[in-house]
């Protein structure tokens, strides 16, 4: 049996350092591989240490830590340069 190649992926389901690029857009939040939290990235700091996600009808406004081992991937919009 003839083995296929993987599928590249796409930039916007990649991990992102530069979180002060992701304003606007709806980001995926995980720690350790485990999802934490999908929402729409309401702030970022400029050196992207920090962003917070905005509220919802379910979840209050959140801020999360990037030294504390958490990551962010982009589900759609944000980052213009994908």
């Amino acid at each position: 049996m003839r083995s296929v190649p993987a599928a590249p992926v796409s930039p916007a389901l990649r991990d992102r350092d530069d979180w002060a690029h992701l304003v606007g857009g709806i980001v995926e939040v995980r720690l350790n591989g485990a999802l934490v939290r999908v929402g729409r990235v309401g702030q970022a700091t400029a050196d992207s240490a920090m962003l917070w996600i905005e509220a919802d009808a379910v979840e209050q406004r959140a801020l999360f830590v990037k030294a504390s081992g958490y990551r962010v991937r982009p589900v759609y919009g944000g980052d213009r340069r994908f």
